[in-house]
């Protein structure tokens, strides 16, 4: 997805990768998010901007492909039916 070459960062991004997942050994989550972003200075802003840009691309994209399959589902819908009825 995002890589960062600044470290504070990065590790934003790999708590958003993880999301509910182990890490060496320790669970983790968005929860822990606030925290690290105490530690953020006004010259990480710019990338940290740029991350937010790169995910709300990405759910843009996730919605389209969303709407693309709600539409090819309903399609099928009254096929769904029809065959159950002839089963």
């Amino acid at each position: 997805m995002y890589e960062s070459n600044n470290k504070k960062v990065e590790k934003i991004v790999n708590l958003i990768q993880s999301h509910g997942c182990i890490v060496e050994g320790k669970k983790i989550s968005l929860d822990d998010l606030p925290l690290l972003c105490q530690d953020l200075n006004d010259s990480d802003k710019k990338e940290i901007a740029g991350l937010i840009q790169s995910i709300d691309d990405e759910l843009f994209h996730l919605y389209g492909d969303r709407q693309y399959l709600d539409s090819q589902i309903q399609s099928l819908e009254p096929v769904k039916e029809k065959l159950s009825q002839l089963v």
